[in-house]
């Protein structure tokens, strides 16, 4: 089963409202709806993040659990050195 991990998600393009006033004005409308857009996709972007932290929560229990499995079968060695 594939999983989610950060190389899936990508963060969508910040909007710019650092324009003209007098294009503001004329697109105003536009402006705001890519905005919106923007805070969609944000959203959509953060659930991703938090789905690649489980995947990743995971791989590195999965890895404590066959650690911990392998000093067991070998206790008289020295365990990793930090």
């Amino acid at each position: 089963m594939a999983q989610t991990t950060a190389l899936d998600c990508m963060p969508p393009p910040v909007p710019s409202a650092d324009l003209p006033r007098d294009v503001i004005e004329e697109y105003r409308e536009e402006l705001g709806l890519e905005f919106s857009d923007y805070f969609t996709e944000a959203q959509r972007y953060l659930q991703c993040l938090q789905l690649a932290e489980e995947t990743a929560r995971q791989d590195i229990d999965g890895a404590l659990e066959a650690y911990a499995r392998l000093q067991a079968l070998r206790p008289d060695q020295e365990h990793i050195r930090e």
